[in-house]
């Protein structure tokens, strides 16, 4: 074998060296970064608050069902559901044929009753004179005025009797009492009705009011005047002012939930029957305290803290805190903080003191 030259050996030395230097140099990412983007949230002392939602629909508070008087079959209906209407209009009309034919006969006796009064009259009229010339006896002529009397009674009952009976044809034709809005017919054309059925539903103008069903868990959530927010799907760039008005006593038995009547206070003309609506009901559960999320706490030496933000340096600093009470996702800090101090929620397990960091969400 040929022998290398006594060069090559200070040359293999110096290479073998860098190598070695190369593979004990820390590699970039055992370099500590520049600074660490982190997500944190200013402390603030706030009242713990809650808002429950409601789904229910606009309704007028006062709507009421129309019923014909007497029964009968259905002959005509004027309106439709949604239509306007107003006082003394025709919405209805049963056939009069059977009441028609009654009030006529009803006509002929109070004919017959004023041709009796009248001859009763005429006969003690004459009766008088003759008294008078005493050409009849003094109980002839009582006599006859008694019945004089009787006809006259029997006539003014038969005017009472056709009274009632043509009120009783005029109740065949159903007329709102008042202007409103038809919300419901529970009848049609043909159908045969009896005195006192609901056919239609009629929704007076004026109040509003948004029904809400409460289940049995929430039902003390509401309270009878308490003020609430109300929310139309239609209009969701407003709020409505609403107060509760009425909390049934007894659930529903099919739904088991409670009904809930909502009025609002200040509805516009936006504000329709039908409407989708949300009431929003806000309930205080904690007074104010500063609240942190769950990830901002983590455990050092066996004590509960976060990291807070120097706003300056731009570092984290390690921070002992005592706690309070949990709720939901969020925990309050009974003390080791004050208001406006900035705490890192996100990755707290990978931070360390006097970690340059970079707030990802400066402006909360």
């Amino acid at each position: 074998m040929t022998p290398l030259p006594r060069i090559a050996g200070p040359i293999a030395a110096g290479l073998i060296a860098s190598l070695l230097l190369v593979a004990c140099s820390p590699t970039s990412s055992d370099a500590p970064s520049a600074s660490r983007p982190v997500k944190s949230v200013l402390a603030v002392a706030e009242p713990l608050e809650h808002t429950a939602q409601y789904a229910g629909d606009v309704r007028a508070r006062y709507e009421i069902p129309l019923a014909f008087r007497v029964g009968g079959k259905i002959t005509e209906r004027s309106v439709e559901v949604g239509q306007r209407v107003q006082a003394d209009e025709a919405l209805m009309q049963l056939d009069p044929g059977d009441l028609a034919l009654s009030e006529q006969a009803l006509r002929a006796q109070l004919a017959a009753a004023r041709a009796a009064r009248d001859q009763a009259q005429a006969d003690l009229t004459r009766a008088q004179a003759l008294l008078e010339r005493r050409l009849i006896s003094r109980s002839e002529f009582d006599a006859r005025r008694s019945a004089r009397d009787a006809a006259q009674a029997r006539f003014e009952q038969a005017q009472s009797e056709l009274s009632g009976g043509a009120r009783q044809t005029a109740y065949t034709q159903l007329q709102s009492d008042q202007a409103g809005v038809v919300t419901a017919v529970r009848a049609e054309v043909g159908q045969v009705v009896i005195a006192g059925q609901a056919v239609i539903n009629l929704a007076l103008p004026g109040d509003k009011e948004v029904a809400i069903s409460v289940p049995e868990n929430r039902y003390a959530e509401l309270q009878a005047g308490q003020s609430v927010q109300i929310a139309l799907w239609a209009i969701p760039d407003r709020l409505y002012h609403g107060q509760v008005r009425e909390i049934a006593p007894v659930a529903d038995p099919l739904t088991r939930t409670y009904a809930v009547k909502v009025t609002l206070v200040d509805p516009d003309e936006a504000v329709q029957l039908g409407m989708t609506a949300i009431v929003l009901a806000s309930q205080r559960l904690a007074d104010a305290a500063i609240r942190l999320p769950l990830t901002a706490i983590f455990e050092h030496e066996g004590q509960s803290a976060v990291w807070v933000v120097d706003p300056e340096a731009m570092t984290v600093a390690r921070r002992p805190i005592r706690l309070g009470d949990f709720h939901e996702n969020q925990v309050t800090v009974a003390s080791g903080l004050t208001p406006g101090q900035r705490v890192v929620t996100a990755g707290v397990h990978k931070l360390y003191p006097n970690q340059p960091v970079r707030l990802l969400d400066e402006g909360r």
